[in-house]
Parts: structure tokens; sequence; C-alpha cells
């Protein structure tokens, strides 16, 4: 993840290491202890505790960065700029590359044990769902089809599509036209 540790504290910084690290490890294992996250970090597992005391602190925490990284993403990515079919687009060319990133939050019920990492989730994609309901006004989504219906479409199509790019089934620079093609023509007006 870019983040510019120039205005950073040491603590910052550490803790920035140990995130960034535990990314890595849980894509490679999504059991990795804190003991590997530490070797990744290349700190000791005692400095890791003094950050995360049990694992699920350390998940806590991931998913709450991976959220505001994707929240950033999509917010930089214009979304309120241009036709539907286009902006979904480029959702998908920003939203793909973060999901090898973003791959731990697979681990499952862990991540999301907490109802303020699933609100704030929603609210991630709200803005999916603003693009969405303009293409139901536009005449561009069928109108029977709900805006959450739609949106939990489309970002499962972003992850099967990584997913797929991972196993080498899709190419990378075919999935967001993959992504953003299959949706819209299952969703559009008949």
């Amino acid at each position: 993840m870019d983040y510019d540790e120039t205005n950073m504290s040491q603590t910052d910084r550490t803790r920035r290491t140990i995130l960034d690290a535990a990314v890595r490890a849980l894509t490679r294992d999504s059991g990795a202890t804190l003991s590997a996250v530490a070797a990744e970090a290349g700190v000791g597992r005692a400095t890791v505790h003094r950050y995360f005391p049990q694992r699920t602190d350390l998940l806590h925490a991931l998913a709450e960065d991976a959220i505001d990284q994707l929240s950033r993403t999509i917010d930089a990515c214009r979304p309120d700029e241009g036709a539907v079919p286009d902006v979904l687009r480029r959702l998908a060319e920003v939203i793909l590359p973060l999901a090898d990133e973003q791959r731990f939050l697979e681990i499952g019920a862990t991540v999301w044990d907490l109802p303020d990492l699933v609100d704030r989730w929603y609210s991630s994609t709200a803005v999916v769902e603003k693009v969405v309901r303009r293409g139901h006004d536009e005449g561009v989504v069928r109108p029977d089809l709900p805006v959450a219906w739609v949106t939990d479409l489309f970002v499962g199509a972003l992850w099967t599509a990584a997913e797929a790019v991972r196993d080498g089934r899709i190419a990378r620079n075919d999935a967001a036209g993959l992504v953003v093609g299959t949706v819209l023509e299952g969703v559009r007006p008949r």
C-alpha cells in the first residue's frame, strides 16, 4: 500500500510496516500467525504484540485499513463524472488492483464480526450504489432490479474477476471490461 511516510512518527511507521507485512503474509497463508507477520515485517514478535495484542486485533485493523484504502481509491476515480458504463469501468479498473492486497478480507467472519466494519464496508460501496441509481434514472440499468442487488453483483464480479486473474484464467487487462460488460448486459433493460 502506498503511504507518505514523511509526516509519520516512528510509531506510525512501525504500525504501517506491520500492517503491510500482515497483508503479504495473510495473502500467502490466511492462517498466518502473529509470529509469521513479525518475521515478514522484520520486527520481533513482542513488537507486533505491542501494537496488536491478539490476531483478531490485527485482522480488524487490516480491515479498517483496507476499507480506508478502498474509499480513497473510489473517491479518486471521479464517480460522478461521465456515463454510467464509463464510471463502472473506471471503478473496476481502480478496484481490481486492490484485490490482491485485500484478499485477506476473505478470511471469513473473524474480520467481519464488528458491526462498524460491516457498516463502513457498505458506506464505501455507497458510491457504487449512487452510480447504479443513476443508471436506473438514465435507463442503462433495469428499473426492476434493486440498486443494492446490482451493486452487490458488481462488487462480487470484481472479486471473482480478481480471483480468475490470480489463477491465470483471464488476463489482467481484460478483467475490468469483462466485469462491466457482464454486469451491464445482465442488468440492461429488455
